[in-house]
């Protein structure tokens, strides 16, 4: 299971990078755009690495198994709540124009262009998890998972429900060793914006024991990505 051995010497004649996403990063592209941590570039560097995944050579994006299965189950809802926070910006802007109007404004700000703004990133997020590689799940992941939750390396913490994401490290590893053992030299990449569980306090470096994990593999982490488009070489 995992990458067969065909797909893996297909990658590896490539010579293309790897980018492997987590959940998070994906659905951070469609989440409530009226948030203060949004970046526009964070934005403008997710389109750039898409447009290089869809032109099939340039870039190699990863989708594990668990990752599509949590963004089958999230992708309505967080799109829900992004249409929401902007008819809540929409209502407030209408109130805000009102007051400014019998102040005696003459202008007001129209924001009917945020009418659409769910559906294009919905069409982004669609368009990365047609363009990404999806792979069956790795021989072994879950016992690998288990054994990681158990002694809360990380991504688990003591305390804390960690099996799918320890499911989704341990099948990126895997499929690393795969590629990295049929001759890979390329970049290879992993996204997670969940910083709290795999940077902690830094918030950019990987907590020490994955950070030897990954460098052992020659991989970097990016959480965020501007950062997976630096590491990646564009």
């Amino acid at each position: 299971m995992g990458l067969t051995q065909e797909e893996a010497s297909r990658i590896v004649a490539s010579g293309s990078p790897i980018l492997c996403f987590d959940t998070c990063s994906i659905l951070d592209v469609m989440r409530d755009p009226t948030r203060e941590s949004l970046n526009p570039l964070e934005i403008m560097a997710a389109l750039d690495l898409l447009n290089k995944m869809e032109e099939g050579v340039e870039l190699i994006g990863l989708i594990a198994t668990q990752v599509r299965f949590e963004l089958s189950e999230h992708l309505n809802r967080v799109e829900d709540e992004a249409r929401d926070s902007i008819i809540k910006w929409q209502n407030r802007t209408q109130k805000i124009n009102a007051v400014s109007v019998a102040l005696g404004a003459t202008e007001t700000t129209n924001l009917s262009h945020l009418d659409s703004h769910v559906a294009r990133a919905r069409a982004v997020v669609d368009r990365i998890i047609q363009a990404g590689k999806l792979f069956a799940q790795p021989l072994h992941v879950t016992e690998k998972a288990f054994a990681r939750l158990n002694q809360a390396r990380t991504p688990a913490k003591k305390g804390k429900d960690s099996m799918k994401d320890c499911v989704v490290i341990e099948t990126y590893l895997s499929v690393v060793d795969t590629l990295r053992s049929s001759g890979l030299k390329s970049k290879i990449v992993f996204i997670s914006s969940n910083t709290k569980d795999y940077a902690g306090d830094t918030g950019s470096k990987l907590k020490l024991d994955l950070a030897s994990e990954f460098a052992s593999r020659n991989m970097e982490y990016a959480p965020n990505m501007g950062a997976a488009k630096f590491f990646l070489g564009f």
